[in-house]
């Protein structure tokens, strides 16, 4: 067996209903993905605004089925790599870790250990650096690392603009724009709260650049591109133009709406996009409304990650 085993690091999601309050306290509690006040008052803001959301949120997620697919995917996308790598004559265990919900890092840690691993080798799922994600996970693997003696590898922090990435896209991309070529595209990234882009996270640049990558690939094309941002949280001023604003100002256009932060399907993509802002689309005079579908277990971005792996492990 292998030294060494990949963990994919990811945020989460509720597996059922009832899973929708731990996640979302779990969630709010951490000062890495966002600060609510001084941080003796965090884990009670916390609770008062899971309380408060929380019909809304378990009403979403019952929308797209009763809990987030991002488990089952996320293991799918760890098979996927494990297979990849064996076929470079690399087998190594690959396994998921979550941030707000199972599985965390202290039991998987603590399973690998089991089999005789030393060495942890992260990859995230997220493709742009940003403290408040990868930054987070980092922190909480290396703790539960700690007690275990496994070391832990810097690994795959970030590949917004690794060509293996972007040529998956960027063929994603192609294929939905087939649909529509005339449709204005709309990359659709994750927000973040700008006190911390003004902290120097390096988010916002990163997210640019994957945007910058693709429209060279693609070239002009007649409906032109925008850049904006979705699943805003809070009162507090977070990264713009809002998802929403951008599709008022595109009525009587065609829209393809391509999310960038996400490689797999969850209440972003699933109620968000596909609900959410497609009614609003629709409100706004938008005479077509297509979505990008997230990468998944695409062969393409699967390989990239392989390669990505195999260098870190160099």
């Amino acid at each position: 067996m292998h030294p060494t085993a990949i963990v994919l690091l990811n945020l989460g999601g509720p597996a059922s209903l009832d899973e929708v309050q731990p996640f979302l306290l779990n969630l709010f509690q951490d000062r890495e993905i966002i600060k609510l006040g001084p941080a003796f008052l965090q884990p009670l803001i916390a609770r008062l605004i899971v309380a408060s959301r929380l019909l809304e949120v378990r009403t979403r997620y019952a929308s797209i089925g009763g809990r987030s697919p991002i488990l089952p995917e996320t293991q799918a996308q760890a098979v996927a790599l494990a297979q990849a790598l064996a076929e470079t004559g690399h087998p190594m265990e690959v396994r998921p870790v979550f941030r707000y919900s199972p599985p965390r890092a202290g039991g998987v840690l603590r399973e690998l250990a089991g089999l005789g691993i030393r060495r942890i080798l992260p990859v995230t799922l997220y493709p742009h650096a940003c403290n408040a994600t990868t930054g987070s996970s980092m922190g909480e693997l290396k703790r539960e690392a700690a007690d275990l003696e496994l070391e832990i590898l810097p690994g795959v922090q970030s590949y917004a603009t690794d060509p293996g990435y972007l040529d998956a896209l960027e063929a994603l991309l192609r294929t939905t724009l087939a649909q529509a070529p005339g449709a204005t595209v709309v990359f659709s990234a994750h927000s973040l709260p700008l006190k911390q882009i003004q902290g120097g996270d390096p988010y916002e640049r990163e997210t640019q650049a994957t945007v910058e990558a693709l429209k060279a690939r693609l070239g002009d094309i007649p409906g032109g591109y925008r850049l904006a941002y979705q699943s805003k949280v809070g009162p507090v001023a977070w990264l713009e133009p809002s998802l929403g604003s951008v599709l008022k100002e595109l009525g009587g256009r065609e829209v393809v709406v391509m999310p960038i932060s996400f490689v797999g399907e969850h209440i972003e993509t699933l109620f968000e996009l596909d609900i959410e802002y497609r009614e609003l689309a629709g409100k706004c005079g938008v005479t077509r409304f297509l979505r990008v579908p997230a990468l998944g277990t695409d062969p393409t971005f699967i390989g990239a990650l392989a390669h990505l792996a195999l260098q870190g492990l160099s």
